[in-house]
């Protein structure tokens, strides 16, 4: 309960406000969504909205309530500021009354057919770090998605976002400008960043792309094999890198000689427990 504000505002609101402004009052369920959100509403009538979980609950079945077609009686009352604004602006025009956490509890029932839940359109993906500072939606995607990886990591179609899309940022990563990595990891970005090499993703399997990936930037960071951090491009290089080696795998020697002050205490916040030197 006590992490579910923070997911909300993290970028979880935003897609779970998208998704369901996708539904309208004819989306036709699947029999397994409508049997889902029977089994949802039987939780919160039995338990209340005063329940631990109920939180979690209502936000389940606003994915499958179309706006106008859910009714939460004295949401102001009922629910936590920000979850009152939320149900607000989605469900407030209601059009086909639903009282929900009274003493009865009925649901919007539409004819069940094969068609999915739609997914949520996040627009093509940035081609270079600066668009991607300017993109809202992506940049709570990313942190989104690493929270979320990092409450559940058993959780498949959240580990499949979030490994896709940390693929997604290596040749961001590598083609950004040398002199501008320091203002750019000052934005939200950053932040975004960091919450991803915190999340623990770096302890998934490789596929054979994931592995590519860190054999190159490896070897661009081996001075062994004439690379190593006085080549250009090199903290471009290791910024990938930390994002998949695992905490307390990598280490820098020299660390203070190598690292920009911006990014040597992020670093040792996070690596400082190294076994295995780069």
């Amino acid at each position: 309960m006590d992490k579910l504000h923070l997911l909300w505002n993290s970028g979880l609101g935003d897609i779970t406000c998208q998704l369901v402004r996708q539904l309208s009052p004819s989306f036709s369920f699947t029999n397994e969504q409508s049997s889902l959100r029977d089994q949802l509403n039987k939780k919160i009538s039995a338990a209340g909205l005063g329940h631990p979980f109920s939180h979690q609950l209502l936000l389940s079945i606003f994915l499958l309530s179309p706006p106008g077609l859910l009714k939460v009686a004295n949401a102001e009352q009922q629910l936590p500021p920000w979850l009152a604004s939320a149900y607000k602006d989605l469900y407030e025009n209601i059009s086909v009354p639903v009282t929900l956490g009274g003493s009865s509890l009925d649901t919007y029932q539409a004819e069940s057919s094969p068609s999915p839940l739609p997914a949520p359109d996040f627009g093509q993906f940035p081609n270079s770090l600066d668009e991607l500072i300017g993109n809202r939606i992506q940049l709570n995607r990313l942190l989104g998605l690493s929270n979320l990886y990092y409450i559940d990591p058993e959780d498949q179609e959240i580990k499949h976002e979030l490994t896709h899309l940390r693929r997604s940022l290596v040749p961001l990563i590598q083609s950004a400008p040398s002199d501008q990595l320091e203002r750019i990891w000052s934005t939200d970005f950053g932040d975004r960043y960091w919450a991803l090499v915190r999340s623990g993703v770096q302890n998934e399997p490789f596929d054979s792309e994931d592995r590519s990936i860190v054999e190159h930037v490896t070897q661009q960071l081996n001075p062994k094999q004439g690379n190593g951090f006085s080549m250009p491009s090199s903290i471009n290089f290791f910024l990938v890198a930390m994002m998949y080696y695992k905490p307390g795998m990598m280490r820098v020697d020299s660390a203070e000689h190598k690292l920009p002050i911006w990014l040597l205490e992020p670093y040792r916040q996070v690596f400082e427990q190294s076994i295995t030197p780069v």
